[in-house]
């Protein structure tokens, strides 16, 4: 381990960060190495496996209550170890933390919420299931006959031809630097731009965790949005490197309209809108 004065502390791999059910006060967030985190309930197989640039244990800190999860190091792991004390002060210097732990709770509340669904409407579908005594049925009767009227013809109208919608284009993003190029789903009208999160789960419609050697890309960065046959860029919250088109820095939460041959930077990662 390191001295008291190092904020930074050292794992060995397969030692043991902390278990599931002990206090904790503190939380970590991984500078290098990879993070296994277990539940008993579920075995020997991580519910989570954590990389650079990932947090965790914030759950106990936050409610201050035992571990709910263990964590141990599965490679020789450094960490940034964030004591109760000083969480404030990290979260006024780090947004993006702030945001991707609000981000992580609310996914959780969303999940607890559909499994609350769920089992309500399995428990209707069982009752509904159920057999019901069937009421005694009474002869039927047959009914005068009515003299039938001639329906009146409603007045035609013939409604204006619905507006032509603007012309499709098909784009993707270039990246500059290598060339690759990254092509937009056909069936999807909303592109995440960022980098894999495995704390929250997210992955991104466009990956450019790869081309991001200098960790200056947010992991929920910005969305690219296509709307019938125009396409703008939006950039999300919590974005600390920033979002620029043709190099002027985007606001963040306005989409910006784009067009091809536009260039894009997402951090330090520089891309350009082409035909294809």
């Amino acid at each position: 381990m390191s001295n008291t004065q190092d904020p930074f502390v050292d794992f060995p791999a397969g030692s043991v960060v902390f278990r599931e059910g002990d206090a904790g006060a503190d939380m970590f967030i991984i500078e290098s190495g990879q993070v296994d985190i277990l539940r008993k309930a579920r075995g020997d197989e991580p519910v989570a496996s954590l990389g650079p640039g990932d947090f965790f244990g914030e759950m106990a800190m936050l409610e201050d209550q035992p571990r709910f999860a263990g964590a141990i190091a599965r490679s020789n792991v450094r960490a940034l170890r964030v004591e109760r004390s000083a969480f404030t002060d990290m979260l006024k210097q780090n947004v993006e933390i702030a945001v991707r732990i609000m981000r992580k709770l609310a996914a959780r509340q969303r999940r607890a919420e559909q499994r609350a669904q769920d089992a309500l409407a399995e428990l209707g579908r069982l009752k509904s299931a159920a057999p019901v005594a069937a009421a005694p049925r009474e002869p039927a009767r047959r009914a005068a006959p009515v003299e039938a009227k001639p329906a009146e013809e409603p007045a035609r109208t013939v409604p204006p031809p619905p507006p032509p919608p603007p012309p499709a284009q098909n784009l993707a993003l270039r990246h500059v630097a290598s060339g690759q190029v990254l092509l937009f789903e056909p069936d999807r009208n909303e592109f995440l731009v960022g980098r894999p999160d495995p704390v929250t789960g997210t992955q991104p419609e466009i990956n450019l965790g790869p081309f991001d050697m200098n960790r200056t890309l947010s992991r929920r960065h910005a969305k690219i949005l296509r709307e019938g046959g125009l396409y703008s860029v939006r950039e999300e919250v919590g974005t600390t490197n920033g979002t620029f088109v043709n190099g002027e820095r985007i606001k963040t939460g306005t989409a910006v309209v784009l067009k091809p041959r536009d260039r894009l930077r997402f951090g330090s990662i520089e891309v350009e809108l082409i035909s294809v």
